[in-house]
């Protein structure tokens, strides 16, 4: 069974510089539930320019969900050419139903390859 959740995309922090270390990144978020060829979903915040590293979106997205499923958190540096992928996490969506609602900063990358964090505020929508 489906239902609505909705995710806040609150702030980020100590994210990696992808310009370098006197370069300012281009941040952006994407989010998405389930594959794009099975009729997955797919939302993106807003371009913040010029950041060093801390980064407040304050936007929200809403999304149909299973307990089942995982919500992909990407993270990138928007670029003229190609964007550069900052870093990315997976976060499974059944401790959600559970709580009903879950506030937490998650780290985006893994182990030596961490390049920073996300706060997000996740929400089973009645």
């Amino acid at each position: 069974m489906s239902h609505r959740i909705k995710v806040e995309v609150l702030r980020a922090r100590d994210l990696k510089r992808e310009d370098g270390i006197l370069g300012k990144n281009d941040p952006y978020v994407e989010l998405s539930i389930g594959h794009k060829l099975l009729g997955g979903q797919k939302h993106k915040t807003a371009t913040h320019k010029n950041q060093t590293g801390d980064v407040e979106f304050g936007e929200s997205f809403e999304f149909d969900a299973k307990a089942s499923d995982d919500l992909k958190v990407k993270v990138y540096d928007d670029d003229l050419v190609s964007d550069d992928d900052i870093g990315h996490t997976k976060i499974p969506l059944d401790s959600l139903f559970e709580a009903n609602q879950i506030q937490q900063w998650y780290q985006i990358g893994e182990g030596s390859k961490v390049r920073g964090q996300i706060e997000l505020r996740l929400s089973v929508l009645q």
